[in-house]
Order: C-alpha cells, then sequence, then structure tokens
C-alpha cells in the first residue's frame, strides 16, 4: 500500500488536481459555470461581427447564459456556428428568435425572444437558426441626417437665444420687474400690517354687530309683531269702509260730498252772505238802529 502512495504518485495526483483547478478557473473566468448544470445549443449566423467567447446570452435583458465556443463552417463558406451554455431550466422553444445585438460601446450579445404561443422545445444539442439583430451603431448612423438638422436648427435657437439676452430691452423688462416686485413687496408687506392691526379690530367691530343684531332680533321676536300687523289690517279694512261710505249717497257724509243740488245750495247761500256783509259793510244804518237819549 505504501507502495502505490509512492511520491511519483502523490506528484501525478496534484498535477491532475491542479490541471482541474486551473480549467475550472479559466471556464469561470469566462463565465461558465462548470458545476451547476447546463443545456448545449448550437447557433449559426452569416455574421458574428464583435461577438467573442464568453459574450452574454440574456431573454429579456436576463443572463441565461454565456457563448461557449464560436467554429466558421468551411463547408458552406457562408456561416458560423456557435456553442451556447445555457441555464438548465431554460428551453427555447420552437420558432423562436435568436439574434445579435451589438452595443455602443462595443461587444455584442446574443437575444432570445422566446415563442410564447408553442409548446414544443429544442433539445439540448440541437442547431438553431439565428437572424441578424439590431445595430445600435448603425440606426444612429441613420439618424446622422436627422441629427445634423437638428444641430442646425438648436443653433439657430441659440443664436436668436443669444440676441434675445443681449437686446436692452430685456435688460430694460428686467429692471422693470425689479421694481414690481419691490412693489409687491412692499404693498405685501403694508397688508401683513393691516391684517396685524386692523383686521382684529375689524372682526371685533363686526362681532360687536353681530350681537347688536342679535339682540334685535330677540326683542322683534319679542314684540307682538303679529296683533300689531292684525290692529293695522283692521285700520285698513275699516278705512276702506269709510272710503266706500263717503263714495255712496246713503249717509249725510255721502250725500254731503255727492250731492251737487246742495253743493249748489250752499255756494248761493255762502254767496248771499257776502253780499250781506257788504251791503252791513257799507249801510250800517239800514240794519243797526241807535237811538240816544
Amino acid at each position: 500500500m505504501k507502495k502505490f502512495w509512492s511520491k511519483e504518485v502523490k506528484i501525478g495526483l496534484s498535477a491532475i488536481v491542479c490541471l482541474i483547478i486551473l480549467f475550472a478557473g479559466i471556464q469561470f473566468l469566462k463565465g461558465i459555470n462548470v458545476v451547476q448544470p447546463i443545456n448545449y445549443y448550437t447557433i449559426t449566423f452569416n455574421n458574428i461581427d464583435e461577438l467573442m467567447v464568453s459574450s452574454p446570452v440574456t431573454i429579456n435583458g436576463y443572463k441565461v447564459g454565456v457563448v461557449h465556443d464560436i467554429k466558421y463552417d468551411y463547408e458552406s463558406n457562408n456561416r458560423v456556428f456557435v456553442m451556447v451554455n445555457l441555464d438548465k431550466e431554460l428551453r427555447i422553444a420552437r420558432d423562436s428568435k435568436i439574434s445579435l445585438s451589438k452595443g455602443l460601446m462595443g461587444g455584442a450579445t446574443i437575444v432570445i425572444d422566446n415563442n410564447p404561443y408553442v409548446s414544443e422545445f429544442y433539445h439540448s444539442g440541437d442547431t438553431i437558426e439565428g437572424v441578424a439583430g439590431n445595430d445600435l451603431l448603425g440606426s444612429v448612423a441613420g439618424m446622422m441626417p436627422e441629427i445634423t438638422v437638428l444641430i442646425g436648427k438648436l443653433d439657430s435657437i441659440l443664436g436668436g437665444v443669444q440676441r434675445l439676452v443681449n437686446d436692452p430691452a430685456l435688460l430694460s423688462s428686467v429692471q422693470r420687474l425689479d421694481g414690481i416686485t419691490a412693489n409687491l413687496e412692499g404693498t405685501t408687506s403694508q397688508l401683513n400690517t393691516m391684517m396685524r392691526n386692523d383686521v382684529p379690530s375689524i372682526m371685533n367691530n363686526v362681532a360687536s354687530i353681530t350681537h347688536n343684531v342679535d339682540s334685535l332680533t330677540t326683542t322683534l321676536n319679542r314684540m307682538p309683531i303679529e296683533n300689531t300687523i292684525n290692529d293695522i289690517n283692521l285700520l285698513v279694512s275699516n278705512i276702506k269702509e269709510a272710503t266706500a261710505g263717503l263714495n255712496t249717497t246713503d249717509n249725510t257724509a255721502g250725500l254731503i260730498l255727492n250731492d251737487a243740488q246742495l253743493y249748489e245750495k250752499l255756494n248761493d247761500a255762502v254767496s248771499s252772505l257776502d253780499s250781506l256783509l257788504v251791503d252791513i259793510r257799507l249801510n250800517p244804518k239800514r240794519y243797526i238802529n241807535i237811538k240816544v237819549f
């Protein structure tokens, strides 16, 4: 037994363990977990610009694996085989879209757009055809003409803003605004003073007036207003009856007011009395006889 565990065997086992650890470390640095179970798939692309080993594989933005190896198809001369390691729990549905996505800062990512409408899935080791994905740099390059036009417009806008800032009228307007602000501050100060000094006394006066109104209302409620109104209504009714009586001839006052003959007789009597008084004044001896003894 001691002969089996000789120095050479121990050195050999140590070398094997070191190689295993080195291999696992290299795979770990590549982003490959040699401990966790994985699924292997081969994806074909016509162009893998900037894709490299250990590039991430994502689905819905979440990293589910890495690129394990890349090989060129020398038989067809137009395809590249990309071997990827994915999480054991991930299953790729058939007719799913697998594409490359290039970043603005370089590098590429394999993006899996899983098909939710089928229940059939690829098996580990299957070959899946990839498609060309979105190229952010290309999109930005396509937008450059529009960006150039936009920059020109921005330059014109900035020039207009500069002219507006340098316009003396703007400075004058700002100074006016400063004056208006100062006036508003003074008015606010006066309002605050009035609120502190005048408003409390006004509120006290209002409270006193309200108290007096309440007292007056209480007094009015205690007065026999209903009886007074009834007396007034009775008086008005009596006045109406008296007025109606004056308009008829079935009473003395009505006869005096409505009998035309009586009016004429009274008028004649007044005229005769006036003539008599005039004659007495002119001929007093005719009416007055004075004897002196």
